[in-house]
């Protein structure tokens, strides 16, 4: 009795909301009528969870009427439909409600770590994380898709080690090829892209996979990488001390910022001919350096491409803080369904 008591304390939601169900029919196409009952449970119950590390048994006791769990376990672990196809889906709805831009769209490419506490769960390994430092986890490479005022999650992989995908059976890619895997599944829909990204992915894989599309980049590139300029071999932030001392910043206004900033034109071995841009806000000692293939663009706009980058990170503390990483299955395609 009193088992009977405390679990009915959890189960409250008594069925799906006929406004979020007709939201759900829009994907009614792609599943099977029990996986789009699967589809809704699953999705209910990861929008009213409460924060923390969840799984399809916690999910699943939200409900007063509760479902066969090994039935919604199957739905997440042995999927017999098609992920690619509910997120195309999703990105669809939501740019079909946008106003977009016609000009130029973003694509920001960085990734992010997910901290498991599992040796057994597959792909995890020991990644670096800015804010937590080397720990067990999932390592994402996603993608953000920026349109005029729009930001949608557009490309995620989950990268494993050598050893982690020998032990799946799958073929090893690098963070840099799983990145350059989403700029050749990008589809335009204006006619400019501009790809975004953090020093890591400045290199020339993901430069010449932009040039074969036919894409812009801008990416962020670390103080100590080598440049030649009016034909003088310079450290960046050597030639950053440079241009100081003589003067040569002048101030631009960026989104209503004020930065102080300045544009070389250089060759970078291994790389080729690129434009580098020195900026730094204005009452700050925040120096950043940009490199881009806009070697005929406007400092003033390439600052401004530039700080959409900030837009990727925004999004990944909305969505840790609505439960992106904490989930608890064993399988590594349970995280990618889990994710999107």
């Amino acid at each position: 009795m009193h088992w009977l008591i405390h679990d009915c304390m959890f189960g409250f939601i008594a069925g799906i909301p006929r406004r979020l169900k007709h939201l759900f029919s829009k994907f009614k196409h792609i599943f099977s009528k029990l996986q789009f009952e699967n589809f809704c449970r699953i999705e209910l119950g990861l929008i009213v969870a409460s924060k923390g590390e969840h799984d399809i048994k916690s999910t699943n006791e939200l409900f007063i009427d509760r479902k066969d769990q090994s039935s919604l376990n199957r739905f997440i672990t042995d999927p017999k439909w098609n992920i690619k196809a509910v997120t195309n889906q999703a990105k669809t709805l939501l740019l079909s409600e946008a106003n977009l831009g016609s000009s130029f769209e973003y694509k920001i490419i960085d990734d992010t770590v997910c901290r498991k506490y599992s040796q057994n769960t597959q792909m995890v390994g020991y990644n670096h994380s800015s804010t937590m430092g080397t720990v067990l986890s999932h390592d994402y490479v996603t993608s953000l898709y920026v349109n005029n005022g729009l930001a949608v999650p557009d490309g995620l992989k989950l990268y494993g080690n050598q050893k982690k995908c020998s032990e799946k059976g799958i073929e090893f890619k690098t963070r840099l090829q799983l990145a350059c895997d989403i700029i050749d599944e990008h589809t335009p829909l204006v006619k400019k892209t501009i790809w975004l990204w953090d020093s890591w992915f400045t290199c020339q894989e993901m430069a010449s996979k932009c040039k074969a599309h036919a894409y812009s980049w801008i990416g962020e590139i670390k103080s100590n990488r080598i440049v030649f300029y009016e034909d003088k071999r310079y450290r960046l932030d050597e030639l950053f001390d440079k241009v100081s001392s003589e003067g040569g910043f002048f101030d631009v206004v960026v989104k209503g910022e004020v930065y102080s900033a300045f544009k070389a034109d250089v060759f970078m071995p291994k790389m080729g001919y690129f434009s580098i841009v020195m900026n730094v806000k204005v009452g700050t000692k925040d120096v950043h350096f940009l490199c881009t293939d806009l070697v005929g663009c406007r400092v003033e706009l390439i600052l401004g491409h530039g700080l959409e980058r900030h837009r990727i990170e925004d999004f990944y503390k909305g969505a840790k803080a609505l439960g992106f990483g904490e989930y608890r299955f064993r399988e590594s395609e349970a995280a990618l369904i889990h994710a999107p």
